[in-house]
């Protein structure tokens, strides 16, 4: 497996597993930007992924917090996939070559929940997703996606996880790449 296909399952298991790790996981919407350090040495390789006595899985999850997990996965499967649709059509044009490499790490991050906690992540069900006739268009979609994930996250799923620091870190990270990174861009590219 290349560094590149890695550093998405790195970042998100870091998140998760914790273990003293400094992790930025979305500096900017360029990923090749990212930074991921462990104090010792930065980390690539499987091996450095063990933290110590965790026996996975850590817990059992109600129903409740499940439906949440496949609320956020499933929307960020649908971003990555309105996203390829619009590369497809205009093809690899800022900003959707590079956010769909975050919406990418999302679900990466989101699939390392399932894994700490023992479950199977639901498979992606969008597929040839519609996109507007311009790329202009196609860029008001992406801001009207990235609001609408943003109110998702802090209106609906945020509040359900608040007893799961795990959970609420990474949907405060997801819910954070939106707003600060993912929306800015798509605003300027509609304009």
């Amino acid at each position: 497996m290349s560094p590149k296909t890695l550093v998405p399952i790195v970042m998100a298991l870091l998140v998760i597993a914790g273990a003293g790790v400094g992790l930025i996981l979305y500096p900017s919407i360029y990923p090749e930007q990212a930074v991921v350090t462990n104090d010792a040495k930065s980390c690539l390789a499987d091996d450095c992924l063990l933290v110590d006595d965790l026996e996975y899985p850590v817990g059992e999850l109600s129903q409740e917090i499940q439906d949440a997990l496949k609320e956020a996965i499933y929307d960020e499967y649908k971003a990555r996939d309105t996203y390829e649709q619009v590369i497809a059509k205009f093809g690899s044009v800022r900003p959707f070559s590079m956010i769909i490499r975050s919406e990418e790490q999302h679900i990466a991050s989101l699939k390392a929940v399932y894994d700490k906690y023992g479950l199977v992540a639901p498979q992606d069900p969008w597929t040839g997703l519609e996109v507007p006739a311009t790329l202009t268009e196609s860029c008001q979609l992406g801001v009207d996606a990235e609001i609408a994930n943003v109110a998702l996250y802090r209106d609906s799923l945020l509040p359900l996880v608040k007893d799961y620091t795990d959970i609420t870190q990474v949907f405060n990270t997801l819910m954070d790449a939106s707003e600060s990174k993912h929306l800015p861009a798509f605003t300027k590219c509609a304009e």
